[in-house]
């Protein structure tokens, strides 16, 4: 990963090596993890730091013992009062040297309830572990499973899966499938416990902008006075045209993961910070897209996004924002009849985003007011409307969070939904429990 200031809401990406550094130091030392975002009084900080003094001390004392000559007797002497025989204590101590390998399971689960007009109310529920592989000081493994329930069966997706290689404090390569800089929501925000409405907004997932790619990516960092620019160059399997679906055609199936006719998307994302607390970047994707044993059509996609926060009016203020436009060259869809919906011919443009606006309290006398904070957010999508099932949709929504712990929230929703197109609206209530561990 790139070593970069932590932001806020903080990057996945930037928290999992949070996470991993602070329980793998606790792990090592005390046996039991620490979670990255727990707040600790002055006092307990500072026995954490006599504590942590005492350790080292015992670990320097180790180490000089380990390296002296050994007597003859001591692979054969007995075990003490610990059960640890001197060349077992010289185990313990080596296994803790730095490029050993350490793992660590950490991640989020939802429980959600959904009321929406025109639909029956449903529970759901997720649970999306994360695996961290720490190799060395400059190699990292980290992949995310998620499990969702859907009817009857459990869906089961592998949301990213790669190696992060570090070659210095401004360079980090990356190799396997992983989450897209140009969909910057999905890269930092879609964890549960940090995304702070329970659904998704809209004009980023459903064939609109990728979620994750399969090849190979280089990520950098260039200092800018107080600032810095945030850099990310990708190459990867392109996605696949949708040819043969009536209700989708012209749209992209990224997760589509096999090359059609050697076909490669080029892309990469910019990001502007002046000041830690303010950014704004730019993202693109390029690829020449096609279905199967059809040709190729060029396919562009671009987005912007913004993000900012100030601490004002005892708490803190943030906005998120995000809109993107995804355009498929002119295909002929359904050309011998055969769905029923053709011959069609156009070009597939959509576009898409999200504004994000929010308060939590953190300097009131009141416990409640520090707990609660409050969003409001708008999105859109807009389809092809002249193409199967297409149609534009505009939703806003107000939401209240009630933070039980640091990373534990419940959260409650109301959605206006206005569909054209005679789509029916999709009005709704929502309650979500969400957890990070």
């Amino acid at each position: 990963m790139i070593r970069t200031p932590i932001q806020d809401p903080i990057p996945r990406r930037v928290l999992s090596r949070s996470i991993f550094a602070t329980s793998l130091a606790a792990l090592a030392f005390c046996g039991a993890s620490a979670h990255a975002a727990q707040e600790v009084s002055r006092a307990e900080y500072e026995q954490m730091k006599r504590e942590l003094a005492e350790l080292r001390q015992e670990m320097k004392a180790l180490r000089s013992t380990a390296s002296a000559p050994a007597p003859a007797s001591a692979k054969s002497a007995p075990k003490g009062a610990l059960g640890q025989s001197f060349a077992e204590m010289s185990d313990t101590v080596n296994s803790l040297r730095s490029g050993e390998i350490k793992a660590l399971v950490t991640g989020g689960a939802e429980a959600t309830f959904t009321a929406a007009r025109n639909s029956a109310s449903n529970f759901s529920a997720v649970f999306e572990p994360l695996l961290l592989w720490h190799i060395n000081d400059r190699l990292l493994f980290e992949g995310a499973v998620e499990f969702e329930l859907e009817g009857s069966v459990t869906k089961t997706k592998l949301e990213y899966a790669q190696i992060d290689w570090t070659l210095n404090d401004y360079i980090t390569l990356v190799g396997g499938k992983f989450l897209n800089p140009v969909n910057n929501y999905v890269e930092r925000y879609t964890p549960t416990w940090i995304r702070k409405l329970p659904d998704n907004p809209l004009g980023l997932y459903d064939g609109f902008l990728p979620e994750s790619n399969l090849g190979a990516q280089i990520r950098g960092v260039v200092p800018i006075g107080n600032g810095r620019i945030n850099l990310a160059a990708y190459v990867s399997n392109a996605p696949k045209l949708v040819t043969d679906d009536p209700e989708a055609l012209g749209s992209l199936q990224f997760d589509n993961w096999n090359s059609q006719a050697d076909s490669k998307a080029f892309g990469g994302r910019i990001g502007l910070m002046p000041c830690q607390n303010f950014e704004i970047g730019y993202g693109v994707q390029s690829a020449r897209v096609r279905g199967d044993g059809t040709k190729s059509v060029s396919s562009l996609i671009q987005s912007v996004d913004l993000s900012a926060h100030t601490d004002a009016a005892k708490g803190r203020i943030a906005l998120l924002g995000q809109y993107g436009w995804s355009k498929t060259g002119d295909f002929t869809y359904d050309a011998d009849g055969s769905l029923g919906v053709g011959p069609l011919r156009y070009s597939n443009h959509r576009d898409g985003g999200y504004a994000q606006l929010s308060y939590r309290g953190k300097q009131w006398d009141s416990d409640l007011m520090n707990r609660l904070e409050f969003i409001v957010r708008g999105d859109v999508s807009n389809a092809p409307n002249d193409a199967p099932g297409g149609f534009d949709e505009r939703r806003l929504t107000f939401g209240i969070d009630y933070w039980i712990a640091s990373s534990t929230v419940l959260k409650a929703a109301y959605e206006i939904d206005h569909r054209n197109n005679n789509e029916p609206n999709g009005d709704a209530i929502l309650f979500q429990l969400s957890t990070g561990f």
